[in-house]
């Protein structure tokens, strides 16, 4: 593969880990230089919100995690990006909700068909990349915790316990085929960041979707996130990430674990440590029972409100991940 051919990267996942990383690769998917023809695969579990009051109201699929995925690949100086990005105030009928979400159900409404909706509120928004649902089919996830089924994604967060063991219901749901097509046909795929269950093994649960990573010929790297989540994955360290993970694709072979290695503030330690949400330490050493995969490290966290990964970094740092692992430099 020539280092002028654009790599054909899938990005997994949901939420804002899935977002931020998408709004870096931004740079890299436009020409005359495009150096990543992209493709997003993103869950579609979320009943929260502005989604959730949708999906129940309308029957279609959750809009929220793929609106977001399209905002990041915006022009953010675009009034159309701006108008997607829009939620309402207030209490009433239309408070809380994201003009995006409305967009894209109305476009459902329009054409009949979710797909043909994102398309062409990807044409609307000018972006240069496909942002496509792991499946098509109304699915929710179910967790057991303490023993007992919990289910939909907020009673699951709101349970503040260890998720035992997460499935998805129906526990068949069929993948989109153009999700599949793009992950044989990667060269990259990148896992998260993002939630660990409710984002990143969410999309897995998608049982065509995990076994097509396993099958493509890509090179695969999770990222970790920075900080644990209280309602998630409490108590976790790094490499428990990495493990748990791979507990719900035991074929896959994962090339690169990347974590990051930016120190943390006092300040925004203690204001997580309040939240039950701790700062996660990049592995010194790779464990026997994960000696396949590759640790890696580097300073991509930033820090404003919350700390999050730095869009630019983190696409950065993916890119060059990819280059050294082809004996190329991204230059």
């Amino acid at each position: 593969m020539s280092v002028n051919t654009p790599i054909k990267l899938v990005a997994i996942g949901g939420g804002t880990g899935l977002s931020t990383l998408l709004k870096g690769l931004r740079t890299y998917i436009y020409p005359p230089e495009q150096k990543v023809s992209l493709t997003a695969i993103v869950t579609v579990t979320d009943d929260g919100k502005s989604s959730g009051r949708l999906r129940g109201e309308f029957s279609v699929l959750p809009p929220g995690d793929i609106r977001s995925c399209l905002v990041a690949l915006a022009d953010d100086e675009q009034l159309m990006t701006r108008l997607f990005r829009h939620r309402f105030p207030g209490d009433g009928a239309l408070g809380g909700h994201s003009l995006g979400n409305l967009i894209i159900l109305a476009l459902n409404q329009i054409s009949g068909d979710f797909l043909s909706a994102v398309d062409q509120a990807r044409e609307l928004l000018g972006i240069n990349a496909q942002v496509l649902p792991s499946t098509i089919d109304c699915v929710d996830l179910v967790a057991r915790i303490n023993g007992k089924a919990v289910r939909g994604q907020v009673a699951i967060k709101s349970q503040s316990a260890p998720i035992e063991e997460l499935t998805l219901t129906p526990p068949f749901a069929r993948a989109l085929p153009a999700a599949i097509d793009a992950i044989l046909k990667a060269d990259f795929i990148t896992l998260g960041p993002g939630s660990l269950f409710t984002s990143v093994i969410a999309t897995l649960l998608v049982k065509e979707i995990a076994l097509a990573i396993t099958e493509s010929r890509a090179k695969k790297v999770y990222i970790c996130n920075a900080m644990t989540e209280a309602d998630e994955t409490h108590g976790f360290s790094a490499v428990d990430h990495v493990r748990h993970l791979l507990a719900y694709a035991p074929k896959l072979r994962l090339d690169y674990a990347l974590f990051n290695s930016a120190p943390i503030s006092n300040e925004m330690r203690e204001r997580y440590a309040e939240e039950n949400a701790f700062a996660l330490e990049p592995p010194d050493y790779v464990p026997p029972d994960l000696k396949g995969t590759q640790f890696l490290s580097s300073s991509l966290a930033s820090e404003s409100r919350f700390v999050r990964h730095d869009p630019e970094k983190l696409s950065r740092t993916i890119l060059e991940v990819y280059w050294h692992a082809k004996g190329h430099y991204s230059g």
